[in-house]
């Protein structure tokens, strides 16, 4: 969240782009525009409808409000979106609930935790409420007026929300997603990573579906609450799109921690009986066979999909890309005039910074002088597990692909035990990993396994951006005991 622009006193407002209309917010007397305005519809005018309240549509509506655009936004829900209210910021606080829960458990002789997720839950919820407040009042103090309801797009430059007409010359789609279902016969047994945030107990044991993300987060957060978990992943290693060997070592630790991992799982069938779920699935490595995991609860943590859809798109002509997103060029543009989208609600990277950084570009672009477009090609990344996962860069897989041969790639791998797990009592592993340019010494990727390492990662974005070797990493001067010199020694 950025902090709130003000104007100085004395200081002149900003000056109102060519862009942007002056007539006024509302028409007193409506007109009828190809049949699709109603005679007693309330009729306003825009120079941009944001619809969605996420990071992207906020961080543009602000940024536009901000250059002088008379800007409307649309949002169904909460404000806030998907990060805000059922994914980063509530996820990560379970995750520390979680943590302090399972020191709980060691020091203590605690009961496994199950009596502190209802603390966790009113906890988040408070900073969820907290947030949805604040972004709110931001919106408002930049000027934007935000309506509540669902919209429509009932053309290129109208958009319906209820009772009321919005006439805008141009429209952001900022949508999101939401979780994927799982589409199995019985799939509707399993919850959703948006449920996990209204429960307020714990099932005694859980079988998660899914290796990504939100599955290796929701697995490690349920165990340390003292869930039985098991892990059903349809390939054959978690997180598939990381580098190997810190999956691999991920891996490992989630078993080390009681997760019970059950790879090359296809789920093909849930059925419910004598108050426990039941999940089938095909081994791909053993054809033929059948497995069965029985638990109190399942978890469908398999990905997400845009919320473009629904919107009255498709009647426009609206072209969508291949994982459901709308289709957008490089300043994303639709193929349809006057309609932009951006973050979840197109294929790429669905990350809050991404969507963020997109949608302050588009308003500059739109509204202002041209801002600096965000470099997309290191984008830090992390798994709120327990060890946490911090990645930036390439993968080897990636390097040696784009190098064409192997060995003009070269790594340093470091597996250690932090101060933290010996203190614990425990050999719980650490690991850091930079891929190299085996020539030049260039750093072209860095990821790492521990608790520290989502905070280390972020600084490692900067140093591989400006292009840090492996020879600067070996002659700074190292902080001492930390996680972090293990990278430079």
């Amino acid at each position: 969240m950025t902090k709130r622009q003000t104007t100085p006193a004395g200081a002149r407002e900003p000056r109102r782009a060519r862009e942007v209309s002056a007539a006024p917010p509302v028409e007193q007397v409506p007109r009828v525009r190809n049949g699709r305005t109603r005679r007693n519809d309330k009729v306003r005018k825009a120079d941009l409808v944001v619809i969605g309240g996420g990071s992207g549509g906020v961080a543009c509506a602000r940024r536009a409000a901000s250059h002088g655009a008379r800007v409307i936004l649309v949002e169904r829900d909460a404000i806030g979106g998907t990060c805000v209210n059922r994914g980063c910021v509530p996820k990560k606080m379970l995750s520390y609930g979680a943590s302090w829960s399972a020191i709980l458990s060691g020091c203590l002789s605690h009961t496994g935790g199950h009596e502190d997720w209802r603390d966790a839950i009113v906890r988040v919820n408070a900073e969820v409420a907290r947030l949805n407040v604040g972004y709110t009042q931001r919106l408002t103090e930049s000027g934007v007026e935000v309506l509540h309801g669902d919209a429509l797009v009932t053309g290129p430059d109208e958009v319906r929300v209820g009772d009321e007409t919005i006439h805008a010359r141009r429209i952001l789609i900022a949508t999101g997603a939401r979780p994927r279902v799982l589409d199995v016969p019985g799939g509707d047994l399993a919850a959703s990573s948006d449920d996990v945030f209204t429960w307020q107990s714990l099932p005694g044991s859980i079988a998660v579906i899914g290796g990504g993300y939100i599955g290796v987060e929701q697995a490690s957060i349920l165990s340390r609450y003292g869930v039985k978990v098991d892990l059903l992943v349809a390939g054959d290693r978690v997180l598939p799109h990381f580098d190997h060997d810190i999956s691999t070592a991920l891996a490992d630790a989630l078993v080390a921690r009681g997760v019970r991992l059950h790879l090359n799982a296809r789920v093909h069938l849930l059925s419910q009986a004598n108050g426990a779920v039941e999940v089938c699935y095909r081994p791909t490595d053993r054809p033929g066979q059948t497995e069965t995991v029985r638990a109190q609860a399942a978890l469908a943590a398999i990905g997400r999909i845009s919320n473009a859809q629904g919107l009255g798109l498709e009647a426009l002509g609206m072209a969508f890309a291949d994982k459901g997103g709308i289709r957008v060029d490089r300043q994303f543009r639709s193929n349809v005039r006057g309609i932009y989208a951006l973050g979840d609600a197109i294929d790429g990277l669905h990350l809050t910074p991404v969507a963020t950084a997109q949608g302050r570009w588009l308003a500059d672009r739109l509204y202002g002088r041209r801002g600096e477009r965000a470099d997309f090609d290191f984008v830090p990344t992390a798994v709120f597990c327990e060890p946490a996962i911090g990645a930036v860069g390439l993968t080897e897989a990636q390097a040696i692909a784009a190098a064409g041969k192997p060995e003009r790639i070269r790594t340093v791998v470091k597996r250690f035990v932090s101060l933290e797990n010996r203190f614990g009592g425990t050999a719980h592993q650490s690991m850091f990993k930079l891929v190299l340019n085996a020539r030049s010494g260039r750093v072209l990727g860095a990821h790492l396994m521990d608790d520290a390492a989502p905070e280390i990662v972020q600084t490692l974005a900067v140093a591989l951006r400006l292009g840090v070797r492996d020879s600067h990493l070996q002659t700074t001067v190292q902080l001492h005991p930390t996680v972090a010199e293990e990278l430079f020694g």
